[in-house]
Order: C-alpha cells, then structure tokens, then sequence
C-alpha cells in the first residue's frame, strides 16, 4: 500500500471516529453507543496499526542507458585488436619473429583504408609483409605482396656517343629495417655494456662508427635504442653518444 493510500485510509477512520462521536453527544443513547464506541475504537487502532506496519512497495528501478561510444573510441579499440592480430598470426608462424610498422602514420593509414606493411626480422627470410584489412578487421598478412619489385624504369638515352656502356641500377637501402636488425642483433651487447658504465658510476657511452652500420642509419639506430628504453641517443662524428636511465 502507498502512503497516499495509507494517509486516505487513516482520514476515513479519524471521520468515523468523529461522527460516531458526534453522534453519542447529540442523541445520548450512552448504554447502546457504549458497546459500538468500544468497538469502533478497537477497530481503528487495530486498523492504524496494521497501516503503520505494512511495508511500502519498492519503486521500480530505473534502468541506465550505457554511455555514447565515440567513434575515436571504435578506431582506437580496432587498431589496437589489428595490432594483436599482427603479433599472433606471426607468432605462431615464426615463434621468434619481432615487426615494426614501416610508416610512422599506419593508425591514419588504417582509417582512412590505406596500405599497411610491416617490417618483419627472424620470420624465415621475410623481410615484410602487407597486413590485409577490410572493414577496420584483420584479414590476414600477405608475404609475397610486399616483397614484390616495382617496375624497371627505361634507361634513358646516352648524352654521351662515346660511353656505350648501360649505367648500373642504382639499389636502394631501406636504413630503417637496416637500424631495426642492428639493434635487435646488437641489444643484448648493449645491455652489458650499460651495466659497465653504471658499475662505473657513469651514464653515458660511445658506440663508435667501427661497430655501426652505414652513417644514413644512424638517426634510425637512435630513434630504435628510445623504443628499447635508453634515455637518449645522439649521432656524432665519430659514432653514437647514448645516455642511460639510471632509476
């Protein structure tokens, strides 16, 4: 019972009270009024109680709407699991593979629908592979597509009558998979050559030029040791000055 209903009911018995009252005053039949009076009064404190003790029913609860999801939350979520993806298909195909995005810009690629490619090392002489997307979910990984040449370009005419011979293709170097492999190959070297200088109450040292790869690299191998933890790494002349987190 609700209160309103509750309250109604208590005003009807304080009504009857009242007229029965009125009506012993007005016509004073006292032996015949007194039994139903007595009986009256015992009907409605027995009522108001049994009112008072009735529990309320509970309000219906209202039910919360989950909040709006962005759509920069949906993109976030599915590159994210696009990335998972990644790393499991080629895991269980080359358990000791490790990958790197070959652009910087692959999450706006990946909106936006573009070509993804990835940089692979230890996965069985692949050097990358084409990640296959349709509708913002993996697909798969594509070896073959990536590894693909593009075209020769014609050789262009000799300005020279005297020089017969054709001028070599001129072969290009992909410094950032070159800076990736050294770094990977070269960590472990590089962890125990840290552990020196901190034993030496030091937190800097030399990778000279002797022990790096081609110079165009260099700026690649800096960015790769900020990805492994390293605190800073700058190229100089003569090789890479690199500066440790001491914690």
């Amino acid at each position: 019972m609700t209160r309103e209903q509750k309250k109604q009911k208590r005003n009807e018995v304080l009504t009857i009270m009242g007229l029965m009252a009125l009506l012993v005053f007005t016509t004073r039949l006292w032996p015949i009024l007194l039994l139903m009076m007595i009986g009256v009064f015992a009907y409605a404190l027995w009522l108001l109680f049994h009112l008072e003790k009735q529990p309320e029913p509970p309000s219906p609860l209202l039910l919360g709407l989950p909040a709006p999801v962005s759509e920069e939350t949906v993109l976030a979520d599915a590159f994210s699991l696009l990335q998972r993806r990644i790393t499991e298909q080629i895991v269980a195909r080359y358990p000791d593979a490790k990958w790197i995005w070959a652009a910087a810009d692959a999450r706006e690629r990946f909106e936006k629908g573009g070509e993804l490619i990835i940089l692979l090392n230890r996965a069985g002489g692949y050097r990358m592979a084409m990640v296959l997307v349709n509708h913002l979910q993996f697909c798969g990984l594509d070896y073959t597509a990536a590894e693909q040449t593009p075209p020769p370009v014609p050789e262009t005419e000799l300005e020279s009558e005297e020089d017969d011979a054709p001028k070599p293709r001129q072969e290009t170097v992909d410094y950032g998979l070159l800076a990736f492999e050294w770094v990977d190959a070269n960590l472990q070297n590089l962890n125990a050559q840290c552990n020196e200088v901190i034993a030496q109450g030091k937190d800097t040292f030399r990778i000279f030029a002797s022990q790096l790869p081609h110079g165009d690299s260099w700026p690649l191998i800096c960015k790769e040791l900020l990805r492994n933890g390293f605190a800073s790494a700058e190229p100089l002349a003569d090789g890479i000055q690199v500066q440790i987190k001491i914690k």
